[in-house]
């Protein structure tokens, strides 16, 4: 058997063994001024790797990890911040493009909704808008909060029956597209629900949150029928002056389906926190 001749450290590298120093002494800057994509190890001839796209790096620094945190989230929030608004002035059409295969221009559906719950969440915690000033009920309304949490998602189950019922054999969509539609449906109807809340984040009595809860029912069942309304005229492609029925059909089947299961489940949520308090 033949012997392998050695390769000296200074020889040349392809593949991942360039990626990586065969020594801790060789991780200095002139280690990452060579023209080697240090993440997969391909020849690198510009400020982008062409094989795995890892812009050319330079040795940690503390300013390093500062400045490529701060571009990581900026970036971030600044697509999730142009995603959202995209989809709250056309719910429709974004979930009718990323349904015919626009996903790179939009955020995923899913991302954009777990973000709303939680900034409604934080809104209502931080405006005790579930809370009450009578001692014998704050049990029972503690309670109450911790068995309905999963009330953000009937809003989508109630989107998601109206499309289904209403358009299932108008268009040839499935139920996972249909999903799609109700997903960002929701999401801008918890929007509006956060917008509604937003003013009492700013020093608002307890009689003042009260008072808030009480009128907002007034509205917001008809503000959330309305964007059910606009999303469904979008992505079933209506024909607003010969069609506009069929949205305003889906939005009526929207608002008498959420109605009934949240009917249900406060049923239920009554029945265990009585069972809880007994």
């Amino acid at each position: 058997m033949t012997e392998q001749p050695l390769q000296h450290p200074s020889s040349p590298m392809t593949g991942a063994s360039a990626a990586r120093p065969a020594r801790d002494e060789e991780i200095s800057q002139s280690y990452f001024d060579a023209p080697v994509c240090r993440n997969c190890g391909a020849s690198l001839h510009a400020k982008y790797c062409e094989a795995c796209g890892q812009k050319k790096v330079d040795r940690l620094g503390t300013s390093h990890l500062r400045d490529e945190a701060w571009e990581k989230i900026r970036v971030f929030e600044a697509d999730m911040v142009k995603s959202a608004l995209k989809v709250v002035l056309k719910p429709g059409t974004v979930a009718r493009e990323y349904v015919y295969g626009q996903r790179k221009s939009h955020t995923h559906p899913l991302k954009l909704l777990l973000t709303a719950i939680v900034v409604l969440l934080v809104v209502i915690a931080q405006t005790d808008y579930l809370g009450t000033e009578d001692e014998t009920l704050s049990k029972a309304i503690e309670l109450v909060k911790t068995y309905s949490k999963w009330s953000f998602s009937l809003g989508l189950v109630a989107v998601l029956i109206a499309s289904n019922l209403v358009f299932r054999f108008r268009k040839p969509f499935n139920f996972s597209e249909h999903l799609v539609l109700a997903t960002y449906t929701h999401f801008v109807i918890l929007v509006a629900s956060i917008l509604n809340m937003a003013p009492l984040l700013f020093g608002a009595t307890a009689a003042e949150v009260a008072a808030h809860r009480g009128y907002s029912g007034l509205y917001m069942g008809w503000v959330e029928a309305g964007i059910v309304f606009v999303a469904f005229g979008q992505f079933f492609a209506i024909a607003w002056r010969q069609q506009w029925w069929w949205p305003l059909i889906g939005a009526a089947v929207f608002y008498l389906a959420k109605q009934g299961l949240f009917y249900l489940y406060a049923r239920a949520v009554i029945r265990i926190v009585m069972a809880q308090l007994s």
